[in-house]
């Protein structure tokens, strides 16, 4: 019986797709990403031009888009945001993927197909590899669930989203997640 062939972070960096095939790596093997949505689209480039506004007047890290991140050996995940701070921000090198670490803060918009169990083992991911905050943006059900190491919570439409990691930002969970 043959066993299939495991890639490592390093050969994922290195490989070459077709524009429209898009993945991630967990234990090795390659998991396809669907396609997003136009909705999905809307609502994390709202997000990305809400954070770059705020780093253009609070100069404490950055924010990428789609950036393939290293969340542990033969894992590298694709947040739909990721949001670097500090010190991590200054280490990035902006002309290689996989980011060598996690996202100070992951940010992911909940498709309708996706699975809660496949959901929670990215979280989990993100966390166990230094993420400090996770937030999960639900526009099927207009909820925005924000998860640490220590707690977890969830706004409603008429909440604001705020982080002690970036003071002075605030978001309202109904703009975020409009659809148009």
């Amino acid at each position: 019986m043959a066993t299939k062939e495991l890639m490592t972070v390093e050969q994922f960096a290195q490989m070459e797709t077709a524009d429209t095939e898009v993945y991630e790596l967990v234990d090795g093997e390659l998991i396809p990403l669907a396609s997003p949505s136009p909705l999905h689209c809307i609502i994390r480039d709202r997000l990305g031009r809400l954070s770059w506004s705020y780093f253009d007047h609070n100069p404490i890290g950055g924010a990428i888009g789609e950036l393939d991140c290293r969340v542990a050996d033969g894992r590298v995940r694709r947040p739909d945001l990721s949001i670097f701070l500090g010190d991590r921000w200054g280490q990035l090198n902006l002309k290689q993927s996989p980011a060598p670490f996690a996202p100070d803060i992951a940010v992911e918009v909940i498709s309708p197909s996706e699975h809660m169990i496949d959901v929670n083992r990215k979280v989990h991911e993100y966390l166990n590899a230094g993420s400090q905050e996770v937030w999960l943006l639900d526009p099927e059900n207009l909820e925005l669930h924000v998860r640490t190491n220590s707690d977890s919570w969830v706004l409603s439409a008429t909440d604001t989203l705020a982080s002690p990691l970036l003071p002075g930002f605030s978001a309202g969970v109904a703009m975020l997640l409009a659809d148009r």
